[in-house]
């Protein structure tokens, strides 16, 4: 079923226990977790303004990553998580591009794509997602209806739907990128527009899955067969440059010109 998650980033205290508990639970390289704190700060201003930004995938309703996988890994599930097959994946970081959020990436070990999945393992088996369940300032809040054992179950980590008094709510969109994220950032209005202005969605770069498979799979196929054919008329052309400056040569010296070599024929 559908979930909502909220971020309060006026209440995060950056302990980055949330990066520990995602690199433990999913098994990752300690220095790649799929969620990470970054320290903003507006250094332009006389108060010098700043405040932490806990991030991960935001699970967009639109997620342009989806179509820019040449192979069909990325989707997004029927509750709402933008997912990766690793089977199908490929490696080749074009959903990396897309991601107005910065949040995939291509693991170096595995050359796999790694992102934030919600925990959804934990949440099917009743537990909430590591990085919600470990904060202790309870600027992570996260609430899904789910069925296990034929009962439907709700697992709640604070109240998603009533931010702290004073604390205003956003999702990070722009005119020009919007995603539909599902993610909603709360917090005092001024750590709000840090964020924003710091942290603003870009404007990826998106090859459409069916462009690829129907169009431009065939293509770099096709290049790649118009290579080997420009890359052996090169070598032909250098052989008769080579013929032509030997006979050039025995011109000059008043010397017969070099017999061919035999052919494999003889």
């Amino acid at each position: 079923m559908a979930f909502k998650f909220r971020i309060d980033v006026s209440r995060c205290i950056g302990c980055r226990a949330c990066e520990v508990a995602c690199v433990t639970v999913n098994d990752l390289n300690p220095s790649h977790a799929r969620c990470f704190v970054p320290y903003l700060e507006a250094n332009e201003t006389k108060t010098a303004h700043a405040t932490y930004a806990p991030y991960l995938c935001h699970h967009c309703e639109e997620p342009p990553c989806v179509p820019a996988c040449p192979t069909g890994a990325s989707y997004k599930a029927a509750d709402g998580r933008v997912l990766v097959d690793k089977e199908l994946c490929i490696g080749c970081g074009m959903c990396v591009k897309a991601c107005p959020y910065d949040a995939r990436y291509v693991d170096p070990g595995s050359k796999k794509l790694e992102k934030c999945t919600l925990c959804d393992g934990r949440v099917q088996a009743g537990l909430a997602p590591a990085c919600f369940d470990v904060c202790p300032a309870d600027a992570r809040l996260f609430e899904e209806v789910v069925e296990i054992d034929g009962r439907s179950q709700t697992v709640r980590i604070g109240n998603v739907s009533k931010p702290d008094a004073g604390h205003k709510q956003m999702k990070l969109v722009s005119e020009t990128v919007n995603p539909k994220p599902r993610l909603i950032l709360s917090g005092r209005p001024e750590d709000l527009e840090l964020v924003a202005a710091k942290r603003p969605p870009k404007l990826g770069f998106v090859m459409p899955a069916a462009i690829w498979r129907n169009g431009a799979g065939w293509l770099v196929q096709g290049l790649g067969v118009a290579s080997m054919a420009a890359m052996a008329g090169m070598v032909a052309l250098r052989v008769l440059r080579g013929r032509k400056n030997k006979i050039n040569q025995a011109e000059k010296d008043n010397k017969p010109p070099p017999a061919d070599p035999p052919s494999a024929a003889n």
